[in-house]
This record gives C-alpha cells, structure tokens and sequence, in this order.
C-alpha cells in the first residue's frame, strides 16, 4: 500500500482570462472516484478559488489519475494526465493540447485509464484525436 500526497485545485486569475484545475480520479475495485476538493489547505496558483492537497492510500490494482488542466488568455486548454500505481509511482503520463491526447511516457497498456478520466471528467467532447503510440516507454531522465 503506498501514500500519495497530490495537489488538488480549481483557481482562477483576478481578471479571469486564466484557470488552473487540478483534479484527481481514483480507480477502485469496479468504481471511479472523483477528487476536486482539498483536504488540506494550501497554496493555489492563481487568486480567487480553492486550492490544496489530498492524501490517498491505494490498495493493489487500484489507480490513481492526477489531472493538470490550464486555460489561458484566449480560452485554450492544455494539461497533463499522470497515472500512478499503488506503490505511488508515476507509472503512465500524457499530455492534452490542440485537442488532442498524446503520451510522453510510459505504459500504453493502460491508456484506458486515461479514456475512462476524460470520460468521467467531461472532457470527451474537447477530445478529436487520441495517439498513444508515440513517447517512450521509460521516463526519460
């Protein structure tokens, strides 16, 4: 069983033309869990909103995603998805832009993870192209 200690945030800049969210989907036995609500309290990128940290403890074969998801001045969205395992490492790490999903690095196998994510969180409409193919299958150093 490992611990987990990941940033959980929904903030925004003070004139609103940026956003930062920051969300976590746990994946246990036959159920999804969403995360967007801190535990803890901490410090957020942006002014207005909420921000801070969850802790979890994952059992075997249960996954969690950590979703990193920025809007910018002209209402473009880019993020990163990071699948960790139950011993807490990070295991599996695409990124989101142009509307599209490409992986970076590690195991493609579990890109159903990531399916199941945007899915969950809404994000299946903003998704045209999805190519897990590409990246490395180690993180690079």
């Amino acid at each position: 069983m490992g611990k987990l200690k990941l940033e959980v945030e929904s903030t925004k800049s003070k004139s609103g033309l940026h956003a930062m969210r920051k969300m976590i989907v746990v994946f246990k036995k036959g159920k999804e869990e969403i995360i967007n609500e801190p535990a803890e309290e901490g410090k957020g990128t942006y002014k207005t909103g909420k921000s801070g940290y969850v802790n979890l403890n994952l059992e075997p074969n249960e996954y969690a995603v950590h979703i990193v998801l920025v809007r910018n001045l002209k209402n473009r969205v880019k993020g990163r998805f990071k699948v960790y395992n139950h011993e807490g490492q990070e295991i599996l790490e695409v990124k989101y832009e142009k509307l599209k999903i490409r992986r970076s690095w590690g195991d493609k196998s579990l890109s159903w993870l990531i399916d199941k994510s945007i899915e969950l969180i809404g994000l299946s409409n903003y998704v045209r192209h999805k190519n897990y193919g590409t990246g490395h299958t180690v993180k690079p150093s």
